[in-house]
């Protein structure tokens, strides 16, 4: 259950005046300048990796204990996160999948799913098609993935530091509301019946992201065929609702945020909102 959050799931200079895009190729960045007394740190992630995809280097795990807080999209630590989560998931007015798919597509998708997924889809018709979506995840990725938020959680409690959250879970999936459910299940339709090609966007998705290319994977985000036309739902809007808590907490001791790595670059990107602030983000390589 925790682990859909991290799948849907999925970003130098002081002066306001000459903020910029990021064009480095990075994924580890270094906040600093106005009252920091201590620089803080911004991680782009892939919300799931395969184990051969996977890698935390040691700079990061160095300059995550250099800090106090680790912050996440959400507080994946709190106990009352799955509750949460089970308020959210139901579509809205008792429709159910059934309502968007014509008999013959339900039928051949209950097949598939239940092959992909080894559950039921008459279980979980009456979920959000988003989430339906986010359940084929593995089967797309065909291995055991690997929660970067969830590993990052443990190198942080084995530090002994908080876990937070930028947005409230609640709001993380309310964002789903804002596209259509016939919008959302034929996004879901289209995963399930073309699975190849769904493949094939994921690897390429992969692949720019081992690049470091933050500019080529907030590119994709609008370039997406089902989603790209709420790019300011899915991330403009949260990105901007970010910017005041970061402020916050990073004016007042060190923290390290982690979120997905569409959410950096652009021009309605975190590291160009901080810099308009105007704070100081350098990349650091590792």
């Amino acid at each position: 259950m925790k682990q859909w959050i991290t799948t849907i799931l999925a970003l130098i200079t002081t002066i306001t005046a000459f903020a910029q895009k990021p064009k480095e190729k990075a994924l580890l960045w270094k906040i600093e300048g106005h009252n920091i007394t201590a620089p803080s740190y911004l991680f782009g992630t892939f919300h799931l990796l395969c184990p051969e995809d996977f890698h935390i280097p040691d700079t990061l795990k160095f300059l995550l204990a250099q800090t106090k807080e680790l912050y996440l999209e959400i507080d994946i630590d709190d106990p009352k996160l799955t509750l949460k989560m089970m308020q959210q998931i139901k579509m809205k007015d008792g429709k159910t999948l059934k309502n968007f798919l014509t008999k013959e597509e339900y039928d051949s998708a209950a097949i598939l799913f239940k092959n992909k997924t080894g559950v039921s889809l008459s279980m979980v018709d009456t979920y959000k098609p988003f989430l339906l979506t986010s359940m084929l995840y593995k089967s797309i990725m065909g291995c055991a993935t690997i929660a970067f938020e969830k590993e990052l959680e443990k190198l942080a409690k084995n530090n002994q530091q908080e876990i937070k959250g930028l947005e409230t879970v609640e709001e993380q999936l309310n964002v789903f509301e804002k596209i259509p459910y016939q919008k959302q299940a034929e996004a879901f339709k289209r995963t399930l019946f073309d699975m190849g090609d769904s493949k094939k966007q994921m690897n390429k998705m992969v692949a720019l992201y081992k690049s470091k290319n933050i500019k080529a994977m907030h590119k994709s985000i609008g370039g997406d065929s089902d989603f790209g036309n709420y790019e300011n739902d899915l991330v403009d809007k949260r990105n901007q609702n970010w910017i005041p808590v970061i402020e916050k907490e990073i004016t007042q001791q060190p923290i390290f945020i982690a979120v997905g790595a569409g959410h950096l670059g652009g021009k309605k990107g975190v590291i160009y909102l901080l810099r308009k602030r105007g704070y100081r983000i350098t990349p650091v390589k590792y």
